[in-house]
């Protein structure tokens, strides 16, 4: 996919090569130790190299190159719901930010509550700590999917922000390096790569725009004179865009058209004419660009989207999940996994209906993994949502459509659950419907007991969720209300 975006004409980026910038968010400057209101001082931020970390979606924090482990006080081991990372900028510690705005200590802070809650709808987008922030003044800033700026630890109010009332549109968050408890300035961004000041901070110029929704994070950086805000925005491609005047710096990885790189760093230590820092990716992996040294990850997840922010200290990151995911190729002894959000048919209607199988196909999927077990390899949702014959216009499956040819199927309405575990223990699939926390419904396949009373299971909605669990604390789990065997 092209990205288009505008850029600085030769010209004006020569004009402002050398222009200043406010340090920020990730970045450092010579003279930053500022005292403001309460007798804060603002120190900068410690080497980040030696202090950098990723945060995955279940709420495991990674130590980056040398860093130092940091213990964590939360985990999700069966959701992905964790998705910001911020440090002090000592690095001594900091909070996780689970996706309905709740904050969970790390390292050397205390506990803190954002302020906010959204159960059932993932309205936070990303934390960020004070740059006078410490683990004995732990102030920070939560950042919702519509723009609004949320304080806590003590930090103060913030005026001026933009927002996008239910657009979600949201990506970043930046504070000045020179904020202080009774002026906090910074910068947050949309989707589209638009900046936008509050606090008083200074309009920035000459940034990159998009059409479609592909900025993934943003971050100042150090410049040489006090006339232009200068740093870099992230594209979900990799691609890295100067704005203010800041130096072009070269990125070590890209991934052309697709949603791959997840949040930016810049190292604290990059000389002030040469900036450098590092990208994450969804994948796990750490990508210096400019002058920052290569850093290897301790963890990585290759082929998951499960790397959820990259923080070092005085910065944090954050991201969310992608909603149409890459070809799943995983099977086990029961058949092939299928996720109705695969590339290869989740924009693909139902049937008749308008209705995508991303949207609509947990059902269809299910049943393509029963196919498989059955030994009907070309069966795939994509070819059960063709059939438009078996679908109504608004893309509810017929129950014709669940003959599978050589097998015999039962459906039952408000299951009896020691039916279920007879069907489940005689080797037979049942796929089961269930009413959700959310107030949707939501079909899996059952494949076989995990002891006396849980099930394994295929989930459809969540990523490479071939033989998880049925129990546990799934988003998409709730009361049974029908229950399809085949035999």
């Amino acid at each position: 996919m092209f990205l288009p975006f505008l850029v600085a004409s030769t010209s004006v980026a020569a004009l402002f090569a050398s222009t200043l910038v406010i340090s920020n968010h990730g970045s450092f400057g010579l003279n930053s130790a500022v005292l403001g209101a309460r007798n804060v001082r603002v120190a900068p931020p410690v080497d980040n190299q030696t202090h950098l970390y990723v945060l995955d979606g279940w709420g495991g924090v990674h130590p980056v190159g040398t860093s130092a482990p940091l213990a964590t006080t939360a985990s999700w081991p069966t959701r992905d719901i964790a998705f910001s990372l911020a440090l002090f900028p000592d690095g001594s510690g900091g909070y996780v930010m689970d996706g309905w705005g709740g904050l969970h200590e790390l390292g050397a802070a205390p506990k803190a509550d954002s302020g906010v809650y959204w159960p059932h709808w993932i309205g936070a987008r990303e934390v960020v700590m004070a740059p006078w922030s410490s683990g004995r003044n732990p102030a920070g800033y939560l950042l919702d999917a519509d723009g609004g700026i949320h304080p806590f630890g003590g930090a103060p109010e913030v005026t001026g922000n933009t927002t996008w009332p239910s657009q979600g549109i949201a990506r970043g968050l930046v504070l000045t390096p020179d904020s202080t408890p009774s002026a906090v300035r910074g910068y947050t961004l949309d989707g589209f790569g638009g900046i936008h000041p509050f606090g008083g901070a200074r309009a920035v110029i000459v940034s990159s725009h998009w059409t479609e929704d592909v900025a993934r994070g943003i971050v100042l950086v150090h410049g040489v004179n006090d006339v232009l805000v200068q740093g870099y925005t992230l594209d979900y491609s990799g691609g890295i865009h100067p704005f203010g005047g800041a130096p072009a710096v070269q990125a070590s990885a890209a991934w052309p058209g697709q949603d791959m790189a997840d949040s930016i760093v810049t190292w604290t230590a990059a000389p002030t004419a040469s900036p450098g820092g590092w990208v994450l990716d969804r994948h796990g992996d750490v990508h210096a660009f400019g002058s920052a040294p290569a850093l290897a990850p301790s963890k990585t997840w290759p082929g998951w989207d499960i790397a959820r922010g990259l923080a070092g200290a005085g910065s944090g990151g954050g991201s969310t999940e992608r909603l149409i995911l890459p070809a799943e190729t995983i099977n086990d002894s029961f058949g092939t996994y299928f996720n109705q959000r695969d590339a290869r048919w989740a924009a693909q209607e139902v049937g008749p209906a308008t209705y995508q199988v991303w949207k609509i196909g947990c059902l269809i999927s299910d049943l393509a993994m029963v196919y498989s077990h059955f030994g009907f390899g070309s069966v795939t949702p994509s070819t059960i949502a063709a059939h438009t014959g078996w679908f109504n216009a608004a893309g509810a499956m017929y129950n014709s459509a669940l003959n599978i040819p050589g097998h015999t199927t039962i459906m039952v309405f408000k299951p009896d659950p020691s039916w279920i575990q007879a069907e489940v223990a005689a080797g037979h699939p049942v796929v089961v419907g269930m009413n959700t926390p959310a107030g949707t419904t939501h079909f899996v396949t059952l494949t076989g007991l995990d002891g006396a009373s849980d099930y394994w299971v295929n989930d459809p909605w969540e990523q490479n969720a071939m033989h998880v669990t049925f129990s546990g604390d799934w988003s998409d789990r709730g009361p049974i209300y029908e229950a399809i065997a085949f035999i």
